[in-house]
């Protein structure tokens, strides 16, 4: 953990910064005598300034931050000796403990220094210049900060981005959750329904382990409740191997094999892990609703997230990652009771990885009820490899007793794109024969994908895939499901055997002034004849005309009846400028099926600090019967969660939905609650600053207990933490206002922003003989409050409303005095002006 002002520089470099540049203490610094006596202000009395004639640090212990070459390494403990002649300077040391996390090719360092480090313990001080007689330090007493120059020669070259695993916080203790509920009701044609959802996440960090359950529950007024587990687990990351251990209901990688989801144990590599610029994807999912919609997404029939949108364009961005294979659908479920329905093909963009790197997998588990009623267990193992810069190798095994299935592959990264070629073998034993097959299915799948991003045109194909396979291939869920059927009497008719797909994903910047486009279709036949063909696209044009955007867009989806629609919408964005209640005005044109044009207008805009507030207004009218709906929602950020309501209205129907969705941590100090729905967070503790936002967060403050809770950091990457002090009590201050941290994913790392609190004031001293300007002052549990300054003034803050403080300026007994004080009773001033004497 990095911390930034860790503690307040010492008294005497404060006094002397009130009439002195800055300084830092240099190896090399040239000498600088100060005339004692001057500083004394007419006393006799005179305080020790060698330390500073040298630019040399005061002797003792510091905590500091760390750089080498200007890359953060951490905060570590440091030691300052005293100065040794003929020289005089003094030495700085860090443990061995601290050596050996730094980043440092030992075996270029010279014999001595090797010998040094092996041979002494975790705690012993080795001096910087005796492991690197080369090095150039500068030790920043005023920022607390020491800075290495160290020849590249004796460094490990790490990539960009990288954090050294050895500073990784693990976090505390904690206990978490993260709700999302939504309430909707409907009248439709003078029939009503009503239903409800919640999406939970609950977890509890007990050391390296962390457990966690996601699941939801759903209910409707017709058919009642349910609930649906899709996952409870515990992981460890194991850092050593860049994996992660998780034992319980996870997903398969679906990296290799399409995403399968069991419950067992799984290890498997982290990419996470690995600096920004050292790793090689959830899709976004976008739609359009005619009507306030309650909106679904599913795989493989399990539902993943459900939230209302408004009227017009919409798009979904914050899926859990849920494997590489295995298409989304997209269910849009209109106020009018009609309903949209859309594939999202999910597929990763390449196989290939860095030379050297590698991503492997080890599953062992069954197959979730919800999937397969007989629950099979399955074993799954796979690896990729980076062999050079150019080809990738990747081979995986994955079956039981009953199937059986390889694949092994190729990729090849060249000038012109990114290609990999793939071949599947299965073997399927059945219990009865299926149709002319038998009961024993052997058969090939080939897959060819190909990816590209052109620098200088801007286009990115993210997924162009073509896969092809034999008449007795089998999937391993498909021949699960097969099985599953055989063995409970069920028909297999339905059970689709897919025999060739393709899928594309590109987009394409124009030339400037001319916007961008993108394309995302897909292509699927099948073995039985009689299922036909499913094809679906979605193709946009998106562009700006001064201060106007406007989109086209065309695509092709399923409908609640299985049958096929052609949709086409051009979209208008103005934005109104910041002296209207609405900031921004958007109108779509939509032409459906049918040759139904619908028209819709809707303005929004955003109030109160931060932006917390947010509200908008949407009509629409169709040309087939004068249909006119129109729609409002809002939404409200508080410290606590996030509040939304949506009504709407149209002919023959009526809505409205009510949500409320944030988090809460159970932590040794109590329970936190949030607005944001995080997984990785920092649980802030800055006891007494209650009103303190933390930077770059809306609606993040911290409460009257002295915690706040900072979402969404990046795992295992450093992450910049900052308080803004504007709004806490005048009688608090905060001794350090920003921190760096490194942590685990999954982790609830603590950060705790020192306070000083009590009455600021400004004492006048009155003494005849003068007290030496710069000397320290202490409070009675021998706390450093305040220093002399110049016109015999001690600026304080005062913890008791009266009490006695010491003035310190020397190591002999005579050299110190007490100041007996008393602060006004009803003083409301931030700084309280006293006269006192020191005797």
């Amino acid at each position: 953990m990095i911390r930034s002002c860790y503690f307040k520089p010492t008294p005497l470099a404060m006094a002397i910064t009130l009439g002195f540049s800055p300084f830092a203490v240099a190896q090399d610094a040239d000498e600088v005598q100060f005339n004692s006596t001057f500083m004394s202000q007419g006393s006799q009395k005179k305080i020790n300034l060698t330390h500073y004639e040298r630019n040399r640090a005061v002797p003792g212990k510091y905590r500091v931050e760390l750089r080498i070459n200007n890359q953060y390494q951490g905060f570590q403990d440091i030691t300052v000796s005293e100065s040794t002649p003929p020289a005089n300077t003094g030495t700085i040391c860090l443990t061995t403990g601290a050596w050996r996390t730094l980043p440092l090719n030992i075996e270029k360092l010279s014999d001595d220094a090797q010998r040094l480090l092996a041979n002494s313990a975790d705690d012993d001080c080795l001096a910087v210049t005796a492991m690197i007689p080369q090095v150039k330090m500068e030790f920043d007493t005023g920022n607390q900060t020491l800075d290495l120059e160290i020849p590249t020669l004796y460094l490990v070259r790490n990539p960009r981005g990288y954090v050294n695993p050895a500073l990784w916080n693990k976090g505390v203790t904690a206990g978490l959750l993260t709700y999302n509920a939504n309430y909707y009701h409907q009248q439709n044609r003078g029939t009503e329904n009503d239903s409800a959802y919640t999406g939970i996440t609950t977890g509890f960090n007990l050391g390296n382990w962390y457990f966690r359950h996601n699941g939801n529950w759903s209910w409707q007024d017709d058919v009642g409740s349910h609930s649906q587990a899709l996952n409870t687990y515990v992981q460890r990351d194991i850092p050593a191997i860049k994996g992660r251990l998780s034992i319980g209901d996870r997903n398969t990688r679906g990296e290799l094999f399409d995403t399968l989801s069991f419950r067992g144990a799984q290890l498997a590599n982290e990419e996470q892990m690995l600096p920004d610029s050292q790793r090689g994807y959830a899709p976004i999912v976008r739609g359009t609703a005619r009507t306030s919609a309650k909106v679904q997404v599913f795989q493989q029939g399990r539902l993943l997230y459900e939230t209302t949108v408004s009227p017009g364009p919409f798009e979904i961005n914050d899926l859990y990652p849920t494997g590489y294979g295995g298409d989304l659908q997209l269910v849009i479920k209109e106020a009018d009771g009609s309903e949209q329905q859309q594939v999202i093909p999910y597929a990763a963009s390449s196989n290939l990885l860095r030379s050297g790197t590698n991503h492997y997998s080890v599953t062992l588990g069954k197959l979730r009820k919800d999937q397969v009623e007989s629950e099979p267990a399955f074993g799954e193992l796979t690896w990729r490899r980076g062999l050079n810069n150019f080809f990738t190798g990747y081979a995986g095994l994955q079956g039981n007793e009953d199937y059986q299935a390889g694949v092994l592959g190729l990729a090849l990264g060249t000038s012109v794109g990114t290609f990999s070629l793939d071949a599947t073998q299965s073997q399927t034993q059945l219990d009865k024969p299926l149709a002319s097959y038998g009961k024993r299915m052997s058969g090939q799948s080939y897959q060819l994908k190909y990816s590209q991003f052109i620098l200088s045109t801007g286009s990115n194909f993210n997924v162009a895939a073509y896969r092809y396979s034999t008449e007795e291939y089998l999937d391993f869920m498909t021949a699960m499901q097969i099985r599953d059927a055989q063995k409970y009497g069920n028909d297999t008719w339905d059970i689709r055997r897919p025999k060739s797909r393709l899928s594309v994903s590109a987009s394409q910047n124009l030339p400037e002034g001319w916007g961008n486009f993108y394309l995302n279709a897909w292509q699927q036949d099948y073995w039985d004849n009689n299922l036909g063909t499913d094809r679906q696209y979605q193709f946009g044009y998106n562009n700006s005309l001064g201060r106007v955007s406007y989109g086209l867009s065309v695509s092709r989806n399923r409908n609640g009846d299985g049958d096929y629609e052609n949709h086409y919408q051009l979209t208008l964005s103005i934005p109104l400028g910041s002296t209207t209640p609405f900031s921004q005005m958007s109108m779509n044109l939509n032409h459906d099926p049918g040759g139904v044009v619908r028209e819709q207008l809707g303005v929004s805009g955003t109030a109160l600090e931060d932006n917390s507030l947010s509200y908008g207004l949407s009509a629409s009218n169709t040309n087939n019967g004068g249909s006119t709906s129109g729609s409002l929602n809002t939404s409200l950020r508080s410290s606590l969660a996030m509040l939304q309501a949506q009504a709407g209205a149209g002919k023959h129907y009526s809505n409205y939905s009510l949500g409320i969705s944030g988090g809460a941590v159970a932590h040794s100090g109590g329970v936190t609650l949030t607005p944001y729905t995080a997984d990785t967070m920092a649980l802030v503790e800055a006891k007494g600053a209650q009103g303190a936002k933390v930077s770059g967060y809306p609606g993040v403050t911290v409460d009257r207990f002295g915690y706040a809770i900072v979402p969404y950091l990046n795992a295992y990457q450093s992450n910049l933490v900052e308080i803004d002090p504007k709004g806490i009590p005048e009688n608090v201050e905060l001794e350090n206002t920003s921190q760096k941290i490194a942590p685990y994913s999954g982790a609830v790392v603590k950060l705790r922003f020192d306070t000083v609190q009590g009455q600021a004031a400004m004492i006048r001293l009155t003494n005849a003989q003068a007290v030496p300007f710069g000397a320290d002052v202490l409070d009675a549990e021998k706390n450093i409050v305040g220093v002399v300054g110049q016109g015999q003034r001690i600026f304080a803050r005062l913890a008791h409303a009266s009490g006695q403080l010491r003035v310190r300026w020397g190591t002999e007994k005579e050299d110190s005095c007490a100041i007996n004080y008393s602060l006004p009773a009803s003083s409301t001033s931030e700084i309280v002006n006293i006269n006192a004497e020191c005797h």
